[in-house]
C-alpha cells in the first residue's frame, strides 16, 4: 500500500469516529509527523505514516524525539489496522 493511500484511509477513519485529522504542511517544520489527530476526548496524537518497508528519516526521528521529550503522543504507524487500534486505545483509556 502506498503511504498516500494509507493516509487517506486513516483520515477517513477519523471522520467516521468523530476525530479531526489534519495533514500539516511541514515546509516550515521539516520532519513534522504526517497527521495531527484530535480525538473527541481532546487527546492529541501526532502520527508519522510509513509503509511496511518505509524508513523514518533522520530528520523525522529527530522531530519524533523532540515531541517525545515534550511528552507528546507521537507514533509511527504502518497500517490502517494499527491506526484504528491507536485510536481505540486513546479513546477508551481516558
Amino acid at each position: 500500500m502506498l503511504e498516500s493511500t494509507l493516509q487517506k484511509q486513516c483520515i477517513t477513519h477519523c471522520k467516521q469516529v468523530g476525530a479531526l485529522a489534519v495533514k500539516v504542511d511541514s515546509t516550515s517544520s521539516r520532519g513534522w509527523p504526517d497527521l495531527t489527530v484530535v480525538l473527541p476526548n481532546g487527546v492529541v496524537l501526532f502520527v508519522e505514516l510509513k509503509t511496511k518497508t518505509g524508513v523514518v528519516s533522520a530528520m523525522q526521528q529527530r522531530m519524533i524525539n523532540k515531541l517525545e521529550r515534550n511528552r507528546a503522543n507521537v507514533y509511527v504507524i504502518r497500517s490502517v489496522d494499527e491506526f484504528k487500534q491507536l485510536i481505540i486505545t486513546h479513546t477508551t483509556d481516558r
